[in-house]
């Protein structure tokens, strides 16, 4: 690909991701979303790998892959053109019941080519806590709704008994139905941005661009890891498992251009 195609693509998914978070923005009524910035929006390839990102919280970009792939394993061959799906589950993909994420297949020409995916910490999701914040829960049962997969829209038209069943668990239906349907809305211009994009240059053309961009990134990461010196480094972290609390020893060792 000539360097000068691959620049503007480049580019384009960058404003696709722009574009994408001001619409989450301006339909989201929460000070949540919109103050305090408690959000993410990226793009995936079809296999739910991450392609592009760099809004909001960043930890949430790998999240929100295994979130892609979990909908491509659940979901499989039944995932149509216009379909969203919901997923919450920290044992899922989710960093809390709170984070919601939402993913939409992008589709070209009737042919799956990308996921986009997007993330809010909802105004409430009905945990034993008013907004979800819950350090006293003795068990994931208490912290409100968790889904490891659902769709929510179908083929564009939205389920309107799972949305009301959601709704009815939680205590401020009106704020998180704004959120749900800012995430709604951000997908949807993630998805006709990208459908444009393919139009004007070909789904193969940006393909191959995606892939030369995610080479790209892998080269200047081991390019900087090579300037840095070899080494290990230990770390605890602490979790609670089942009322007990479980010691996670880890460890980083960096040689040359790998951490392991």
């Amino acid at each position: 690909m000539d360097p000068m195609t691959f620049s503007i693509i480049r580019h384009r998914l960058f404003r696709i991701i722009d574009e994408a978070v001001i619409t989450l923005k301006h339909v989201s009524g929460s000070a949540i979303t919109n103050e305090g910035h408690d959000l993410m929006v990226s793009l995936y390839r079809a296999d739910g790998t991450l392609l592009m990102g760099g809004v909001g919280f960043l930890h949430h970009l790998t999240s929100a892959a295994e979130a892609c792939k979990a909908i491509i394993r659940r979901f499989g061959e039944t995932i149509h053109e216009g379909d969203v799906f919901l997923l919450n589950d920290p044992y899922t993909a989710a960093l809390h019941t709170s984070d919601i994420y939402l993913v939409a297949p992008i589709h070209h020409a009737g042919r799956l080519v990308a996921w986009s995916a997007c993330f809010v910490h909802v105004y409430d999701i009905g945990a034993m806590n008013p907004g979800g914040f819950s350090p006293d829960s003795p068990d994931i049962f208490t912290e409100g709704f968790s889904s490891p997969g659902i769709r929510l829209i179908d083929r564009g038209e939205m389920r309107q008994d799972v949305l009301d069943t959601f709704l009815n668990m939680v205590r401020s239906p009106e704020m998180v139905t704004l959120d749900l349907r800012s995430m709604i809305a951000c997908n949807n211009v993630a998805g006709d941005r990208m459908r444009a994009l393919m139009d004007k240059y070909g789904a193969e053309t940006v393909d191959e661009a995606c892939a030369t961009l995610v080479t790209q990134s892998e080269d200047l990461f081991r390019t900087r890891l090579r300037e840095l010196p070899d080494g290990q480094w230990q770390s605890r972290q602490y979790i609670d498992v089942k009322g007990e609390t479980a010691v996670v020893a880890l460890t980083m060792t960096k040689t040359g251009d790998r951490l392991i």
